[in-house]
């Protein structure tokens, strides 16, 4: 067990949680509103805006990352592959129990596009499509939580030349709920990021991986040596 990483993760998670609760955040969070906000008063900007916040949007994006780590699989050796289809399953089940975990914080946190009444909202500037730009419970963000699952088994077991373009390609593709006023900056980094860095220490700097790994190699699924 790396008790140095697993501390270290856990430290930096409580910390970021902790500088949120204690209102360290608050201007950063409302600079960052009113300036993107700003924005939306560009016609085309706010429809832009209001077509990537759609669901359909989400649904796709999801499947590609879905198809990215399935190609990744197949660039790999047999077992290699086995190993990596596993740990879809692990993705989505770490996705599940960090949204589960954030529903059970004692916060309530509407988004600034309902905070500010006088927020410019896609939904109104573009009422043709049916977008996302408000959540009476934005924190943390399940949007960001996605996001910040996948790039952490990226980050894991993707290559570190493919890492170059796909991290900086996660980042964008997590802005629009931030363009559309659905979350604050701290919804993602200091709601959605310390539930993933937990994630990140008990499971891959504790055995808690090949004890998943052996749980799921009971699926009827070709053997292969644990990793």
């Amino acid at each position: 067990m790396e008790f140095s990483s697993v501390g270290g993760y856990q430290l930096l998670a409580l910390l970021l949680f902790t500088s949120w609760w204690l209102g360290a955040w608050q201007g950063i969070d409302e600079a960052l509103f009113h300036l993107t906000n700003e924005w939306l008063r560009h016609p085309s900007w706010a429809y832009l805006v209001a077509r990537a916040n759609q669901r359909w949007v989400d649904g796709a994006i999801a499947l590609t990352m879905g198809l990215l780590v399935l190609q990744h699989a197949r660039q790999t050796h047999r077992g290699e592959r086995h190993y990596l289809l596993l740990l879809i399953l692990l993705m989505a089940g770490s996705f599940s129990l960090q949204v589960a975990l954030g529903k059970l914080l004692p916060v309530e946190r509407p988004s600034p596009t309902l905070v500010h009444e006088m927020a410019l909202r896609v939904t109104t500037l573009v009422p043709d499509l049916h977008t996302k730009d408000a959540s009476s419970g934005s924190f943390p963000s399940d949007h960001g939580i996605g996001f910040l699952t996948f790039a952490l088994f990226a980050c894991y077991r993707f290559e570190r030349r493919q890492l170059v373009w796909l991290l900086p390609l996660l980042a964008v593709l997590a802005t629009p709920r931030l363009l559309s006023g659905a979350h604050w900056l701290s919804d993602i980094l200091c709601g959605a990021l310390p539930l993933t860095l937990l994630v990140a220490a008990w499971l891959f700097h504790t055995p808690l991986l090949g004890w998943c790994y052996r749980a799921l190699d009971l699926l009827p699924w070709p053997k292969t040596q644990v990793q």
